[in-house]
């Protein structure tokens, strides 16, 4: 049968506990006896001394010279200590006895030694009897018997032992209840443990185990697996950012893809023409592999901080490949593209990442410029920094959303553009890598007047 932690506790408690209690009352019982027994012992021998120097010896035989003891009470009475006394011949014939034996007689037990007592039963009450021989010139003439009732005596210890007995189960039961209760409460850390444990799945990551208040094994048992939580989060996270960022970020040159081929089969082509979208492809195809070589990177960059490809990016030759990358999408939507460069620079970054980053911004501006709209890029250049810009006169951002659009999957009023295709992930990757190559990253729109992305790389 399965028994739970606490009731283990207060089982293996309760019996170690009752082994004790049963040593403890044996003693206590082993004690009382002992002590009540000696003292019945002490009175008897007390008596018994004191009424063998009251025997004297006429005619070979014993008798009582002092015939005035019988009138004390105790000699006379049944109730209050009485005191039995007898005496008898070698053959236990009775010479004379106390009042209050009155028809009854002490049986003598001549196998029993001299002048130790014991126990023997008179008018069916206990009675603890002692024997001592009267001599004559060192000759038996008889005995006296001293004798006194023990009933009260062992009705203490009857009643003792019934309470000792009555009381060890219900002190038992009791003793399993109280630690039970108390070692429900000492491992509720540990209960806490198995309900927090199991409320937590792959979309509920983020519960924790309060910390208990001791600072015990137990605490450092709650730490160690917070902690451990803490990185099962962290790692669960990174998988769902990298599952999303790669769906997201494949998602354009699989389409640049399928659009090259499906216009490339509608109708007979050249040779030259074939080779030029094969190609076409093929480079796509490269992209690809960068993006999900980057998509790890980043993955990685994230969990293990690794070091960064640095080198020497040129901007713009970066651009126009960006921009001849995106031409389908420029041409469907007539844009109208200027790109200004007052300075031809090179920034020290990672190149794939770098190409993200702009390509991201570039798409978001096409992505949301009107219909024969301008989009406008721009290299320049201050004391240390050299920026980068991207504007757009489209549909643009409210003020209050601009500081939401970096993060996951969110969209600005997606239901007012519902032609407008995404998932809200673009700007939370390029936020992410613009901190892992220390780029700042600024975002001014306003509403129908479009919107200006820059970056500063520092030089």
């Amino acid at each position: 049968m399965n028994r739970s932690f606490k009731n283990k506790i207060a089982f293996n408690f309760t019996l170690s506990t009752a082994l004790m209690v049963a040593v403890i009352f044996f003693l206590i019982y082993y004690i009382v006896n002992l002590t009540v027994f000696s003292r019945l012992e002490k009175d008897i021998n007390f008596e018994a001394d004191k009424h063998f120097h009251e025997v004297g010896i006429k005619d070979g035989k014993p008798y009582f010279f002092d015939t005035s003891e019988w009138l004390e009470r105790e000699h006379s009475m049944l109730e209050l200590n009485p005191v039995f006394i007898q005496l008898v011949d070698l053959k236990g014939n009775i010479l004379d006895k106390s009042p209050n034996l009155k028809t009854s007689i002490l049986k003598p037990d001549f196998t029993k030694p001299e002048n130790s007592y014991f126990k023997s039963v008179l008018l069916g009450q206990s009675i603890a009897q002692i024997q001592i021989g009267i001599k004559e010139n060192k000759k038996s003439t008889g005995y006296l018997i001293v004798a006194v009732p023990i009933d009260e005596s062992e009705m203490v210890l009857s009643n003792l032992e019934k309470v000792l007995l009555i009381s060890y189960p219900i002190i038992l039961v009791i003793l399993f209840l109280i630690t039970r209760i108390i070692a429900g409460r000492s491992i509720q850390p540990v209960i806490t443990v198995i309900e927090t444990a199991s409320k937590i799945t792959n979309e509920n990551l983020s519960s924790r185990i309060p910390l208990p208040a001791n600072k015990d094994e137990l605490k450092k048992l709650v730490v160690t697996i917070n902690d451990l939580m803490d990185r099962i989060e962290n790692a669960v996270e990174r998988e769902k950012q990298f599952t999303s960022d790669a769906s997201h970020e494949l998602r354009t040159p699989l389409a640049v893809i399928k659009g090259t081929l499906e216009v490339l089969i509608r109708k007979p082509r050249t040779s030259q023409e074939y080779i030029d979208k094969v190609n076409y492809c093929i480079r796509e195809m490269d992209r690809i592999n960068h993006l999900v070589d980057q998509l790890l990177l980043m993955a990685r960059f994230e969990s293990q901080k690794s070091a960064l490809d640095w080198q020497e990016v040129d901007l713009t030759e970066l651009t126009e490949s960006i921009l001849e990358r995106q031409q389908t999408l420029i041409l469907e939507k007539d844009l109208s593209v200027e790109f200004d460069v007052t300075v031809h620079d090179h920034v020290y970054s990672d190149p794939y990442m770098t190409d993200i980053i702009i390509e991201n911004l570039i798409s978001n501006a096409i992505k949301y410029s009107r219909d024969h709209g301008r989009l406008m890029i721009g290299i320049s250049r201050d004391e240390n920094n050299l920026i980068y810009t991207v504007n757009d006169d489209g549909i643009g951002i409210a003020a209050d959303e601009i500081q939401h659009i970096q993060q996951s999957f969110y969209r600005a009023e997606p239901l007012q553009h519902p032609e407008i295709k995404g998932s809200g992930l673009g700007l939370s990757i390029v936020k992410r890598m613009c901190q892992l190559l220390g780029v700042s990253l600024s975002i001014k729109s306003q509403p129908g007047n479009g919107t200006t992305a820059a970056l500063i790389f520092k030089i």
